[in-house]
This record gives C-alpha cells, structure tokens and sequence, in this order.
C-alpha cells in the first residue's frame, strides 16, 4: 500500500482565544416581593453543551466509489459514504441576550464503503474506505427572542480547521491513512427549548492534496456536510 502520512490539527490556539478573552459577569436583578424588596441573579453569561446527531456526506464523499471505472463521466474522487453520525461539545459566551460566540469541537464519522472486489491476480478481497473529519470551529450565534423565553430560533454561522482524515483496507494489503487540514465554514438554523436544543448545520469543507485517490496528482476535493445535531445544555 502507499505511504503513511498524517496532518496536525493546530486550531487548538483558536479554542484558548475564544474561551480566554470572553469573560463577563453575571448580573443582579432587583426583584419586587410581597415581604420587600431583594435580589436575584439573572441567568448565567455562559454555558456548556454536549452534541450529537447524523451526518450527511455531500459532494465526492457521497459519489459512488469506482474502484475501476472506465465511464469518463464517472466522478473518480467519489468515495461512496453513507449516513453517519457527530459527536462533540461547545462552550458558549453570552455577549448581550441575543449574540454568542462559542468555540467548539466535534468528530464527524461516515457510513463507510465496504464490498469485495478482483486485485492483481487475487479475487474476492474484501476492501473498505472510510472517511472521517476533526472539525475545531468558533462560532457565532445570533438568538430571538428573550433570555427566559422557552422557546429561542436562533442562527448560527462559524469559522474551523477541519482535520480530513482518508483511511482504505485491502484484504491481505494493509492500510493506507492520510489527512489533510483544511479551513472550513459553517451556516445553519436552530431552535432552542430551554436546556435542548435542535440545529441544521451546512459545513463547507474543500481542500486540495496529492495523497488521496485517484493517485493523479494534486487534485481539489469536496467533502462538504450537512448535519441534524441535538444539543445539551448546562450551566445557565
């Protein structure tokens, strides 16, 4: 199999940024009660949310998968991916009660493309190709609605590093792995019912590299996703 080769996800130095220089304090609110008057904090500027949800593959990564094709209209960068899933958390930072910013990190792994195909003078050799992305983004959110409202639309929109990882399997071949880092963006809609809530997200993640099939140079791949997640939150 061909060599092995591995990126470095350096988005690290985004994460400290955005969780060190946005700090504010949490107000009092001066609230009338039959037996006098007193105080009550109000909700906290910041929170802590835990996410999952499906991943869709889009552009090459949900193409089919030609391991030998000769259709000249066939998309050679296909990798044939399946419905998959997100797994992460994000810190968001309450900067007034209708915009946030929340830097964040999830893992997106899709449905891989499995079967079993002729090599050289072997036959039948089981193969699979999986792809997967580290995605590390800061991003920015924009509510409606009050603060103690119950129910909040909101839309959302971020920056990241996205850490590509390709990883094929031949039987009695071995495994080749490579990845490349690429700038990402994301845009999306969400809803949130208090301490859940619900987002549609669309990453924009394209990148060129010369060690993922078809072994024909430096080409421009599109591994674009779109994500359902469900959203956790705790602290406010």
């Amino acid at each position: 199999m061909r060599r092995l080769t591995n990126g470095t996800a350096t988005f690290v130095l985004l994460m400290l940024v955005g969780t060190t220089t946005l700090v504010s304090q949490v107000e009092a609110k001066m609230v009338l009660r039959p037996g006098g008057t007193r105080y009550q904090r109000g909700p906290s500027s910041h929170e802590f949310l835990l996410e999952g949800g499906l991943a869709e593959p889009m552009g090459d990564q949900k193409d089919e998968l030609y391991l030998v094709s000769d259709d000249p209209m066939a998309n050679n960068l296909g990798l044939g991916q399946g419905t998959g899933y997100e797994l992460g958390f994000r810190f968001r930072q309450y900067l007034g009660e209708y915009f946030a910013v929340s830097p964040a990190f999830h893992y997106i792994r899709l449905g891989s493309a499995t079967g079993v195909m002729d090599y050289q003078s072997s036959q039948n050799l089981a193969y699979s190709v999986r792809a997967s992305t580290y995605k590390y983004s800061l991003d920015f959110q924009a509510f409606m609605g009050g603060p103690r409202s119950s129910f909040r639309p909101f839309l959302t929109g971020g920056i990241a590093l996205a850490h590509n990882v390709y990883r094929d399997e031949l039987q009695y071949n071995g495994v080749y792995k490579t990845s490349v880092n690429a700038p990402a963006f994301s845009g999306g809609l969400g809803f949130k019912m208090k301490n859940i809530e619900l987002v549609g997200e669309y990453t924009y993640n394209r990148f060129d590299s010369s060690n993922l099939p078809p072994n024909e140079g430096q080409l421009s791949y599109n591994w674009d996703i779109l994500v359902v997640r469900v959203g956790f939150s705790f602290g406010r």
